[in-house]
């Protein structure tokens, strides 16, 4: 009986260690799980800069851009390109750009001067017009800003057949 007796008295004193460290277990546990439901809670991306109100002046200073896909060199014929360039937006809805492309049809073309006009919308989608000097049809892409405004990336609508995408980056 002795020895029941102290098994008794040390399973009594862990009991009595065990019933705080339990209570306090829970209280953490409750309070993560809270903390966590009110983390999973909060709406993702809400911030002072992400209420996507974009307008013209969003597009400002220099963009560097790496172009590609198919274009149309004359009356049927199309061919494959890759260039590079520089887009410069004055934040009023007018762009220059200064470009250099390689096509595999037409060869090398370095430092090729452009300018067009741009509008963007409240979504930060927009729209704008390219115009080569002694080219006769404009060239009209749509983009999206992206990145708070440090990136546009846009695709050539027209004219068709093109098939053209182009990242720029704000320098």
């Amino acid at each position: 009986m002795q020895f029941h007796s102290s098994v008794t008295e040390a399973g009594t004193h862990i009991a009595n260690i065990r019933k705080p460290l339990l209570r306090r277990a829970i209280q953490v546990t409750l309070a993560t799980g809270l903390v966590a439901m009110l983390a999973v809670s909060v709406p993702r991306g809400v911030t002072a800069q992400d209420d996507r109100s974009c307008r013209n002046a969003t597009l400002r200073g220099d963009y560097g851009f790496l172009v590609s896909g198919i274009r149309a060199v004359g009356p049927g014929t199309t061919e494959m390109f890759v260039g590079t360039g520089l887009q410069t937006y004055d934040g009023d809805g007018g762009f220059t750009q200064v470009d250099s492309a390689h096509g595999q049809l037409t060869g090398v073309v370095r430092d090729r001067q452009a300018g067009g006009t741009y509008e963007v919308n409240p979504d930060c989608t927009g729209t704008a017009t390219l115009i080569f000097p002694g080219v006769p049809f404009p060239i009209e892409s749509t983009f999206v800003i992206v990145n708070h405004g440090a990136e546009v990336k846009s695709a050539v609508m027209s004219p068709q057949p093109n098939l053209v995408t182009v990242v720029a980056h704000r320098k």
